[in-house]
């Protein structure tokens, strides 16, 4: 019987990613062991269950945050529309289901009632990493939600509509839950071949513990706890995420990213204008010869693919191989992108009122240097820019390395039919990326910001933050060698590194601790948390969770661009609490809109919202 449980743990396995990117085909509609009696049930398929579960919800977590935050582009010109009832219904579900196929609470539960009705077995890895996993959750749902239901939730039998709980006190019990785990794999006998994320060693998986509690800690803001927080995720070596693969049918186990830009017909995900410009610096490569403001990221081209040279009503480079234009061999020409309302419609349009003689302005409908997304908001229709918009890169999505020169090498054909870079089938690591949950950059940054509120010499907080951009970037590089056939000679050498890093942290340093706002509402000059909000929510890029607590917590970086709706409503301070639950449950009543504040968040405003 053994035997049988092990195929269908394959077949469960090889059939997740079915349901990555669609909330309407979800982990419970699947034929699954879980829905046998639970004493009947295979500890190992009930943990794999609980795995895939919380890994579709990290993807959830990951993207609303991401959108709101900037770190992703976002589609709705108006936050209370965008963001339904029907936002996390598939979270919620995956979470609290107590049908014939259960989710995480229950899943725990089973393996739990498992290891009591079997001396002779030893479950206590299993439950220890299943804390964990819905520790985590639960506390997500609080950031996102409010109060939930928790202490009547986990008994469906005796409440089956459950009332909700105070939000502090599900965080008081999540975190109580996160030390039971950590003493439950102190102890535990051994670790599980089954264990996706860690492999079964108990070391790390109580470094994540130990991070969530970091993590914890900051949100309620005992940041003294944070800054001496030890044993946790501060090599990349312990980074907690999923790996996927790079199967195309039956199933499919690419990353979903991937799957989606990667096609035949085009790339379907638009890249957030403001990651691309804060990365870019003004001329790519070139800033510091062309005397351009920023800095270039050396980890643009890992993130983003371009696929064209030059977008509409902006700037592109060439380099003049042959000295035809009479420049001299080798000159660096700028040159300017007509509009093309077919492509871009925006390019026949005027700034936004809202937006004029603000830095959004040169921003808000185009890039320079071939770089194509959409600025935050934009809800406009698709038009035929599947193969010039800019899509996913070799990281996080296991995409291609963008190889081509910010200067194109003319030598006098067309420079727009000789690109040769574009997104295909199979191209770049063919999908073999991660899902990023916590990193060990993310930790550096949560310790930075502690340090930062604490310290007030800001000498910490700039220690933390390098190391924080440093490992980034050495993890965000090793990504390169996924895309095999990639020209590489565009790979940033140790002194472009170095460089970027010193130079960051330097502004840092010389920045003040607090700057006023511009008649515009933007800061007059970014201050310490300007830059290092920045620099967390570039190292954020494809697992960015957290970015909606820190905006929230902190108030920053004030620098984000704005939405392109003059009026698009409050910031949404939490969700609203699923359709799906609110629909069968009278004890929960839905709010009306977006303004209800969890018990953590002090109200602080972010002047872009």
């Amino acid at each position: 019987m053994k035997k049988i449980y092990k195929y269908l743990l394959m077949t469960i396995i090889a059939s997740s990613t079915l349901f990555y990117s669609c909330e309407t085909l979800e982990l419970e509609d699947l034929a699954s062991p879980n829905s046998l009696d639970a004493s009947k049930a295979d500890p190992d398929l009930l943990l794999n269950s609980i795995q895939l579960a919380y890994r579709a919800n990290q993807i959830i977590f990951n993207d609303r945050s991401a959108e709101l935050s900037r770190i992703d582009y976002f589609f709705g010109r108006d936050y209370f529309e965008a963001l339904t009832a029907g936002t996390l219904n598939g979270v919620w579900t995956r979470f609290y289901s107590n049908d014939g196929s259960r989710g995480i609470v229950q899943n725990l539960k089973a393996i739990e009632a498992i290891n009591a009705a079997n001396p002779d077995v030893d479950l206590s890895f299993h439950i220890g990493i299943g804390k964990i996993m819905e520790a985590h959750n639960l506390m997500q749902l609080v950031d996102f939600i409010g109060d939930i239901p928790w202490s009547e939730a986990a008994n469906p039998a005796e409440f089956p509509k459950p009332t909700v709980d105070n939000s502090q006190d599900v965080y008081t019990a999540a975190i109580a839950i996160l030390n039971e785990a950590k003493a439950m794999l102190n102890g535990a006998s051994g670790g599980s071949a089954d264990d996706l994320y860690y492999g079964g060693d108990a070391d790390k998986w109580i470094k994540l513990a130990n991070t969530l509690l970091m993590r914890a800690n900051l949100t309620v803001g005992n940041y003294s706890l944070v800054v001496s927080a030890s044993n946790v995720i501060e090599d990349t070596a312990d980074d907690f995420e999923f790996a996927y693969g790079t199967q195309v049918l039956s199933p499919d186990t690419r990353h979903p990213d991937y799957e989606a830009d990667y096609r035949s017909d085009g790339a379907n995900i638009y890249q957030s204008h403001w990651l691309m410009d804060l990365m870019i610096g003004e001329f790519g490569d070139f800033t510091d010869a062309f005397g351009g403001e920023g800095i270039t990221d050396p980890r643009r081209r890992y993130y983003f693919f371009r696929q064209n040279w030059r977008s509409p009503l902006n700037y592109s480079l060439f380099e003049d191989v042959l000295d035809l234009l009479g420049g001299g061999a080798g000159a660096i020409w700028l040159s300017n992108g007509p509009d093309n309302g077919e492509t871009l419609q925006c390019s026949l349009q005027d700034v936004p009122l809202h937006l004029q003689f603000t830095p959004d302005e040169a921003i808000w409908c185009s890039l320079p240097l071939g770089y194509w997304g959409r600025m935050h908001g934009n809800d406009e229709g698709i038009p035929p820019d599947n193969f010039t918009r800019t899509a996913v890169g070799v990281y996080p999505a296991g995409g291609s390395f963008d190889w081509r020169s910010d200067a194109f090498p003319y030598i006098g054909e067309s420079i727009s039919a000789s690109w040769g870079q574009q997104v295909g089938l199979g191209n770049g690591g063919g999908g073999a990326g991660i899902e990023p949950i916590m990193l060990a950059s993310y930790a550096h940054f949560m310790k930075a910001e502690a340090s930062l509120i604490l310290d007030n010499t800001g000498t910490a907080a700039a220690a933390h933050m390098e190391a924080g951009m440093r490992a980034s970037i050495a993890k965000v590089m090793s990504f390169g060698s996924l895309d095999g056939g990639a020209d590489m000679s565009q790979v940033p050498d140790q002194t472009t590194i170095d460089d970027f890093v010193t130079r960051i942290v330097a502004k840092f340093n010389a920045a003040p601790f607090s700057t006023g706002l511009l008649g515009n509402g933007f800061p007059d000059g970014k201050d310490k948390m300007d830059i290092l909000g920045e620099q967390y929510f570039v190292a954020l890029f494809g697992g960015s969770a957290d970015a909606f607590n820190f905006i929230r917590r902190t108030g920053y970086p004030r620098t984000l661009t704005r939405n392109i709706e003059p009026n698009p409503g409050l910031f949404p301070r939490t969700f609203l609490y699923p359709s799906n639950e609110v629909s069968t449950n009278p004890s929960i009543i839905q709010r009306t809109d977006l303004t209800t504040k969890t018990f953590w968040d002090q109200g602080v405003t972010n002047p872009s919202n």
